[in-house]
């Protein structure tokens, strides 16, 4: 640092600290934003700090990193809790950021937020997490020191993404930090993370560019997390939804043309589970009632499917015959004993010292009648 330059920056520091004001830089030079000049408390400091401020900057354009983050530092110091030192905070993070010292350069961010939140360039601060998190994501290492290289760490990359969407949830990259989190959870096989991250996407950004792709992400997550028409279905049907609202909302997106086969696939899952109770019901249990019901039940899930089909085609045969083929254990050993239908309910006989709620009988007493020990 030259004598001048010195000089300046000793000035700046004996001055105190700026009343707050909104820093631009335009064409290589910090200067205030017109209409908060006036904030300057008195104007005379104002030149010798931007002079310092922009001395620090050219340091760091030569390629001086330590000399920057020190005047940076400097500066922060003698303007606390003004504007000043939180364009500082952002401008030593973002050098941080460019030596690979990711963790510096995102621990000046919290400060950043905890000490100024209503910092007007805080969106760099937000931009600055998003863009680490990206290098982390493509294996970008660490360097202690800004020097020595550190383990790839890619999954790091989804704190920062989620750190971004706090900072800023109404922010133009909110969306897109959520979308680069389930991606990557899904290459990663982070199935939680991906499946929060999507969830909230397609609730509290259902407008998004990125919501199509997070619906067919979403979809297809739910879709396998059943095992077959055997399992439960309620992840099956809310896969099948999850491509129905695709469908509607974004029909122009290519997404939209394999919704509709998606949407005939996971129904008919869904009606075969029911399809399956309906013939276990039948020819395992003896009750054409309740098989009955899980046919009609198989028929309403997917009117048009194959597994609608053969729940009609069961439904003819319990209608012609109500009985159920014998097996040879039914043959051996009796039939199953068929569940009695609600007409056929009778009621239960009650001893007759108990009463209708089994409790005992006892005999009415006197309402004059008094007990005396």
């Amino acid at each position: 640092m030259n004598l001048l330059a010195k000089s300046l920056l000793a000035a700046a520091l004996l001055l105190g600290p700026l009343a707050r004001a909104e820093y631009l830089r335009f064409e290589g030079s910090w200067r205030v934003k017109a209409g908060t000049a006036h904030d300057v408390t008195p104007p005379e400091r104002l030149p010798v700090v931007l002079l310092a401020m922009n001395h620090a900057s050219q340091e760091a354009a030569n390629g001086n990193i330590g000399s920057a983050l020190s005047e940076w530092a400097t500066i922060g110091e003698a303007n606390a809790g003004t504007e000043a030192e939180a364009v500082s905070i952002l401008e030593r993070a973002q050098l941080h950021a460019e030596r690979h010292e990711f963790e510096k350069a995102t621990e000046l961010v919290d400060e950043l937020y905890a000490r100024h939140s209503s910092f007007a360039g805080f969106a760099g601060a937000v931009q600055l997490q998003f863009e680490i998190a990206n290098r982390l994501a493509a294996g970008e290492r660490r360097r202690l020191g800004g020097w020595f290289p550190w383990f790839r760490d890619p999954e790091g990359a989804v704190a920062l993404w989620q750190k971004a969407v706090r900072l800023a949830p109404n922010g133009p990259l909110a969306d897109e930090c959520l979308i680069r989190t389930a991606r990557l959870g899904k290459e990663r096989g982070l199935t939680e993370k991906t499946s929060e991250a999507l969830e909230r996407l397609v609730s509290d950004y259902p407008t998004s560019k990125f919501a199509p792709e997070a619906l067919e992400m979403l979809a297809t997550l739910r879709a396998k997390e059943s095992l077959g028409p055997a399992w439960d279905q309620a992840s099956t049907i809310e896969a099948a939804d999850h491509w129905r609202t695709l469908a509607d909302q974004f029909p122009n997106d290519p997404r939209a043309k394999q919704a509709v086969e998606q949407i005939a696939v996971l129904r008919d899952r869904a009606a075969r589970a029911r399809l399956g109770l309906a013939k276990f019901y039948f020819f395992d249990r003896n009750n054409p009632e309740g098989a009955k019901l899980m046919a009609n039940a198989c028929r309403n899930i997917a009117p048009e499917s194959a597994a609608a089909k053969e729940a009609e085609a069961l439904l003819a045969r319990i209608l012609k015959d109500p009985n159920p083929p014998k097996t040879i254990a039914d043959r051996l050993l009796g039939t199953f004993p068929r569940p009695r239908t609600i007409g056929e309910t009778k009621p239960q006989v009650v001893g007759e010292d108990l009463d209708a709620l089994g409790f005992k009988k006892e005999a009415p007493k006197s309402a004059t009648d008094t007990e005396r020990r």
